[in-house]
């Protein structure tokens, strides 16, 4: 039997399976959409058919509650900082860089959410900023990775908006920017949208789908801060602490984390 948490974002909903060993077996991501139960639904449907799932399941994020299976909803805030405090063992700072959001979490030596912040200047520093970036310059996440190591130098783009960005690289461009230096531009804005949420006092831990995609913003964190990393499959974190804020609940067996960096 096995225990699965979803956190159903605003662009992407993830899923994490937990075996009985306590160990994240399987992990699965798809487009949240505008149905968050058809895309938890998908979630449920890819384990199934391998897997025997036991209910309710524990959810997280802005679709936690429209789901029709059985289900147990957690604060993605609460779910996240469990889950990389059972990683680390120790304070540290989080900066989690989502789909329509960024967030600064700071935990406390016992686990606890000490204190949080959230952007509130439009998606600028978003993964929606990046997508529709990229969009317009019709450029992969993967091509973003390779240009922006032939940066020569930074770009500085100053919009917090993500319309008036994208105007502002336009105008970049046809001034005879080169896009290497813009695109290290773009990854080092979004590394400023991020810290300006709050002071980095101890060690920072990056998380979301952004550094999984573009994992070139990890590299620039690091610069910056070099007591930094980022875990493995960070993107499913929030579903899988989901899991760990009930494992002391009965059900079909505990599971500490098994994530690492």
């Amino acid at each position: 039997m096995y225990r699965l948490g979803i956190d159903l974002g605003s662009s992407y909903t993830k899923g994490v399976l937990v075996d009985e060993n306590n160990r994240a077996t399987a992990f699965q991501c798809v487009k949240s959409g505008y149905n968050f139960n058809n895309a938890s639904t998908k979630i449920i449907n890819h384990f199934k058919e391998e897997f025997e799932i036991g209910y309710p399941v524990y959810t997280c994020g802005y679709g936690r509650e429209q789901i029709q299976a059985p289900f147990v909803s957690n604060s993605e805030l609460i779910a996240l900082s469990k889950a990389v405090y059972n990683i680390y063992h120790s304070p540290c700072s989080i900066i989690d860089i989502g789909g329509q959001d960024t967030k600064f979490i700071q935990v406390n030596a016992l686990g606890q959410v000490e204190k949080f912040k959230m952007n509130r200047k439009c998606a600028a520093g978003t993964g929606s900023f990046l997508e529709e970036i990229a969009f317009r310059l019709d450029v992969t996440p993967e091509e973003f990775t390779e240009l922006a190591k032939e940066a020569t130098q930074e770009v500085k783009i100053n919009s917090f908006c993500t319309v008036f960005a994208i105007s502002e690289i336009i105008g970049l461009i046809k001034n005879g920017a080169s896009l290497p230096n813009i695109i290290l531009g773009i990854y080092n804005s979004i590394i400023l949208r991020s810290i300006e949420l709050s002071l980095v006092e101890d060690h920072l831990v990056i998380t979301g789908g952004l550094p999984v995609i573009h994992p070139t913003i990890v590299s620039l964190f690091k610069k910056r801060f070099p007591n930094s990393d980022s875990p493995e499959q960070s993107q499913f974190l929030a579903a899988y602490g989901c899991v760990l804020l009930n494992n002391e609940k009965k059900f079909d067996s505990p599971q500490p984390p098994t994530f690492s960096h």
